[in-house]
């Protein structure tokens, strides 16, 4: 039985290193382990961070040779007028382990390919409107068969971002307590306001993307430089809902995801940090973040 509504997710900022693959990996996996919600994360940045940590790199490159199972084949069929693209073939449900189980079986990944840096180089060749909807056009029928729909967006507002921006619902912002995250949010919410403007009579009719939620990450309680950096946090938010940029629903999501060293093992391992190190205090982050998120987008309007 397919759920009522999915809620459709991009995860977004402008800079790197800033927790975003971590967030979509370690949210998706607890959502569907613990939470028994059916994930699809669709990675569509490049680098294909999101990809290679749950697939590991050499099953990785085997299944998106030549771009051909990968989001990358979305934007090429575009580009070229054709019809390739197989969302069953390109799909992975589940994580294998280091035993060879496939666990997580209701986390499924749409995993990218390099050849997503060719793209921006070309979409010039279509009109605005049509790069937008390139996402949502292939994608839309195959969302409704997931509760949550994780977009993984690359750190920049180019087509594919904005795409991303179109076919979602909200917008999540992955956080680190420093100025030039500050300085970057302000700049978010105006160009989602003016895609959301722009583009409003071709937007699906519930759709109105935001920035639903920040997500902060490699938070540390010693001393009072983050402490500080969270409330210019704070009060960046409140101006920004005053000024109308923001919702009023926009929330910074509890608890901050602290630095954990078993996090960063679990890219190495390939894992989910609830698989890979489940008594860490990162996977404990996660699982209460988890809780909050789904508090917060399950009774967002």
């Amino acid at each position: 039985m397919q759920p009522m509504s999915s809620k459709i997710l991009a995860f977004i900022n402008f800079k790197g290193g800033v927790g975003k693959t971590a967030t979509v990996v370690n949210i998706g996996a607890t959502l569907a382990k613990f939470h028994e919600k059916k994930v699809l994360i669709v990675d569509i940045d490049p680098q294909s961070n999101s990809s290679v940590w749950l697939m590991r790199p050499d099953r990785w490159r085997e299944h998106v040779t030549g771009g051909r199972k990968s989001t990358f084949q979305i934007y090429d069929d575009a580009l070229h007028g054709k019809n390739r693209f197989n969302f069953e073939e390109a799909l992975v449900k589940g994580v294998v382990t280091w035993t060879g189980f496939t666990d997580l079986p209701r986390l499924h990944l749409l995993p990218a390919a390099v050849e997503l840096l060719r793209v921006e180089d070309r979409v010039h060749q279509l009109r605005d409107l049509a790069v937008y909807r390139l996402l949502d056009a292939a994608l839309s029928s195959y969302f409704k068969e997931y509760d949550y729909v994780l977009l993984d967006c690359p750190p920049n507002l180019y087509s594919t971002t904005r795409g991303a921006i179109f076919s979602a619902d909200s917008c999540v912002v992955p956080y680190v307590p420093d100025y030039l995250s500050l300085s970057g949010l302000q700049i978010l919410a105006e160009e989602i306001l003016n895609m959301r403007e722009r583009f409003a009579p071709h937007l699906p009719a519930r759709r109105k993307p935001n920035i639903g939620a920040v997500v902060v990450s490699h938070y540390r309680q010693s001393g009072n430089v983050y402490r500080l950096a969270i409330n210019e946090l704070e009060l960046s938010i409140a101006q920004l809902q005053r000024s109308g940029l923001l919702s009023e629903q926009t929330a910074i999501l509890q608890p901050y995801i602290r630095h954990c060293v078993r996090v960063a093992e679990s890219t190495n391992e390939h894992l989910p940090v609830i698989l890979y190190a489940p008594g860490s205090i990162g996977a404990q982050d996660y699982c209460d973040l988890t809780q909050a998120f789904l508090n917060h987008f399950e009774n967002k309007k």
